[in-house]
């Protein structure tokens, strides 16, 4: 190989390289709240999946104040059953939000927390 192919070919590689990095979506994180409490729970027409709306009450808050969040599809009338539970009882609860925890984002995971003693 000739000094100019080696560079065509260098040239190519760190092209595609660039390419793939450039067209590689972020990695996904998702937010854990480990002490979130239930303010309202309810139905939104405009939108699929039942609304629970979550203020972050632990020690280090990933956000301030109160958040709308749905109900993911896939945690399905069981998921639904924790979130009724927890309110009704008035529990706090675990959750995972999708995402960077932004209003509307979807909750994928729902555990209710031990009482306080």
């Amino acid at each position: 190989m000739t000094r100019k192919n080696i560079s065509y070919m260098v040239r190519l590689i760190v092209m595609v390289m660039a390419g793939w990095a450039f067209l590689t979506p972020a990695a996904n994180a998702d937010v854990d709240v480990f002490t979130a409490k239930i303010i309202r729970v309810g139905i939104d027409p405009r939108f699929e999946g039942p609304m629970v709306q979550l203020e972050d009450v632990g020690g280090s808050p990933a956000w301030t104040g109160v958040r709308q969040f749905y109900l993911s599809s896939i945690l399905g009338n069981g998921g639904l059953a924790t979130m009724l539970t927890a309110f009704s009882l008035g529990e706090n609860v675990f959750v995972r939000i999708a995402g960077t925890a932004e209003a509307g984002s979807l909750v994928t995971i729902i555990f209710v927390n031990a009482p306080a003693p």
